[in-house]
């Protein structure tokens, strides 16, 4: 059997050392094969999302604020790049896995999927202002199991073409389909168009996230070549199409990545959205809404330059906290971030717990010191529970599950019959048989 994607990194890092401090402080570091810096990548996502839902930003870039407003959109699609990562993790690392060892990876990916959808539907019944990712999440898992034995250059390759692809598809899309008086579903049967166009995170331009991630997990992880490339090509990327959408579009490259842009293309996005999800659609000789939009690269824009600019980000810091993460002296102080990326899912979840019992105070937009308690809670949590019990509360029920469901019973020895128990007597010939009768 393989060891879960959570599970994989670097043993040589969980060795004791001397010291009071830095023998405890061994304890939080990634154990048994998890990779410290996917660890240290997942963390900061969900502290970002943290941010996200309930910090308090703007567009002033010369303010703590401003440079708090790059969460936005950001910490999510690090959420999937990192998604990308553990799939690969999970089903071979740098060589898929082939034969019964595959079909139970597979196993255990599509049941974590099931419970990561069952989740967020128990989640979405307490009605926070948080979107939820989770059930996205899942879909993004099933949709990735055809692509877990293609080589690394593929992945990208693909992951490029959806880049590309996916968003014109899913900004045009829903507005042909409703001048083809085709029903956009509202509720559970049109899960199927939600999670792949019309949602608040449509596969069909994020699972460019999972799938570049995927690539880069197929990759030798701890080669600082690599690290380095990713760190220096990621911020390329990024400022490449970044700076694309700030001369097309006229605007500073601070609005582009606070996602203010020009006032005249945010009007337009809004006339774009009214028009596309209105109830009755728009006759066929009417204009389809401009192609201005897709020049935007600002959060949940799901546009191509989005995808490089935001996808080129979360891939420098994937890069960084790899790069971090092969130091034992960085990841002692960094424990707490790294404790918080091991048990993802229990402190995603404790965190719209949280905002649902104390909303009022948590979006009452005053400051950012609700968002430093919970942020500190969290690492507070997370540090303890991984020194004292380690593996996290939902992680451990998902991946006991998951491999109970993957298990193959071991095939009991033939029991032998009392026709065993002695010597048999040699066949009769058949011929013999014929002339007896």
């Amino acid at each position: 059997m393989t060891t879960p994607a959570a599970e994989l990194s670097l043993p040589s890092l969980a060795t004791p050392s001397g010291g009071f401090w830095r023998r405890h402080a061994d304890l939080l570091l990634p154990a048994g094969d998890r990779v410290p810096g996917v660890d240290l990548a997942r963390g900061l996502a969900i502290l970002g999302m943290f941010a996200a839902h309930v910090g308090v930003t703007s567009d002033d870039f010369s303010t703590g604020e401003g440079w708090l407003s790059l969460v936005h959109g950001r910490s999510s699609i690090l959420f999937a790049v990192v998604a990308g990562v553990s799939l690969a993790l999970v089903s071979g690392r740098r060589t898929p896995l082939s034969g019964v060892p595959a079909l139970q990876a597979r196993t255990r990916i599509l049941v974590r999927a099931v419970l990561l959808l069952a989740l967020a539907g128990l989640l979405d019944l307490l009605g926070t202002p948080v979107a939820l990712i989770l059930g996205f999440y899942a879909a993004y898992f099933v949709l990735a199991l055809p692509f877990l034995r293609w080589s690394p250059a593929r992945l990208a390759g693909l992951a490029l073409v959806v880049a590309v692809v996916g968003p014109p598809v899913a900004y045009w899309l829903p507005e042909v389909m409703l001048r083809a008086e085709l029903w956009l579903p509202m509720d559970g049967s049109g899960a199927l168009t939600d999670f792949l166009l019309t949602g608040t995170y449509p596969a069909v331009v994020w699972m460019a996230f999972v799938l570049g991630g995927l690539a880069v997990g197929r990759l030798d992880l701890a080669s600082r070549r690599l690290q380095v490339w990713l760190l220096a090509g990621g911020l390329v990327t990024s400022f490449a199409a970044y700076m694309a959408s700030a001369l097309v579009t006229g605007g500073w490259l601070t609005a582009v990545l606070a996602g203010s842009g020009p006032a005249a293309l945010i009007e337009q996005q809004a006339a774009d959205a009214s028009g596309i999800y209105q109830p009755e659609p728009l006759p066929w000789s009417s204009p389809l809404p401009t192609s201005d939009y897709l020049w935007l690269a600002g959060p949940h824009t799901n546009t191509t330059l989005e995808v490089l600019g935001s996808g080129g980000f979360a891939l420098a810091l994937l890069g960084l906290c790899l790069l971090l993460g092969s130091s034992r002296a960085v990841l002692r102080v960094l424990a707490p971030l790294a404790a918080v990326g091991s048990m993802a899912l229990t402190v995603y979840c404790l965190q719209v717990l949280a905002i649902w019992a104390w909303e009022d105070q948590l979006m009452a937009g005053t400051g950012n010191g609700e968002l430093g308690m919970l942020v500190v809670a969290s690492l507070v949590f997370a540090t303890v529970w991984r020194w004292t019990l380690g593996r996290g509360p939902l992680e451990r029920f998902v991946g006991w599950v998951a491999g109970r469901a993957a298990s193959i019973p071991p095939v009991p020895a033939p029991v032998p019959t009392s026709r065993d128990d002695g010597p048999t007597a040699p066949p009769t010939p058949r011929g013999d048989v014929q002339s007896g009768a």
